[in-house]
């Protein structure tokens, strides 16, 4: 079920901006990424930050003293992957104030530091490869950053050289689905449509009484998202659409987001009817894992609902 969702000008806000710069990390293969933070870079005042970490070799990584092997070694890959970024970086034609950073360590830590040394608003990372929905996790870079970051991660799929126009944002109704909501407002594009989703399973259990609960849940649901939206404030411009679905979570969304090419996905880090997880929510997580567009992930935080006009 989807519906197009009118929003009274009174619960618009004026489109908003980060808060802070934007870190992106590259590795040989990120150019995609780069293109992506070109289109994003205006949605904050600040520098953004091109993150690049250089992994040991074997011999430094098992002496545990990388800093005192090979000083001119380290220094000429370190100068080979700036002069790699510096040429990336130009044929892309990034037009914002960009810092180009390069350290040498394991890439996941390094990044996760500087993103927090600088009180990053967005940070920005390579999906990586598509893997199946319940497969193991193993070493995705992309997965074990946004389990750990403290700011909202964009995984950025190959295809995304713009700013988000079809915007599919999955909430359970909760305080960090609608963290995640307001994340992605600054970096929508003029125009963009966010689809409010919602996915629910209907228990398997054959107990009356447990199906009059569901059924009042089902009958509560337009009103929810009505809620949610007009709590999100969305920007002048931005069309809303609403939808309910039922099935499983992670499914249901990538099925929806790939009907209406979307451009990207939205999620809270936890939330969505989840199950406890090592890294990062099962639902997170096999979003991450299996929808062809780029995905948001923001982190936990309590935000302050705001007032509806009468």
């Amino acid at each position: 079920m989807s519906t197009t969702l009118a929003v009274a000008d009174s619960a618009r806000q004026p489109a908003p901006r980060l808060s802070g710069p934007i870190v992106v990390a590259v590795g040989e293969q990120s150019s995609h990424v780069l293109r992506a933070a070109a289109a994003i870079a205006p949605a904050t005042s600040e520098r953004v930050h091109v993150f690049s970490a250089i992994d040991p070799w074997p011999a430094e990584a098992a002496a545990g003293v990388v800093g005192a092997m090979a000083p001119d070694r380290r220094d000429l890959r370190r100068e080979s992957r700036l002069g790699d970024l510096r040429a990336r970086l130009a044929e892309v034609r990034a037009e914002h104030r960009w810092l180009l950073e390069v350290e040498h360590g394991e890439p996941a830590d390094a990044l996760l530091q500087r993103t927090h040394e600088l009180g990053a608003a967005l940070l920005m990372i390579g999906m990586g490869r598509q893997r199946p929905l319940d497969g193991p996790v193993g070493d995705e870079m992309a997965l074990r950053v946004v389990g750990r970051a403290s700011c909202p991660v964009l995984a950025v799929a190959p295809q995304l050289d713009h700013r988000p126009r079809e915007v599919v944002v999955a909430t359970d109704f909760s305080t960090p689905s609608m963290n995640a909501a307001r994340a992605v407002l600054p970096l929508l594009d003029r125009g963009a449509t966010l689809h409010v989703m919602h996915v629910w399973q209907r228990s398997v259990v054959t107990d009356p009484a447990i199906s009059r609960v569901e059924e009042v849940y089902a009958r509560s649901l337009t009103a929810r998202l009505v809620r949610f939206v007009a709590d999100l404030r969305t920007p002048p411009g931005v069309s809303v659409r609403t939808a309910v679905s039922e099935g499983p979570c992670a499914s249901q969304i990538i099925s929806y987001a790939r009907r209406h090419n979307a451009d990207l996905i939205v999620a809270a880090r936890q939330g969505l009817n989840t199950i406890p997880h090592c890294l990062v929510g099962s639902v997170t997580t096999s979003l991450l894992r299996g929808a062809s567009c780029s995905v948001l992930v923001a982190p936990e935080h309590q935000y302050d609902p705001l007032p509806i006009a009468p």
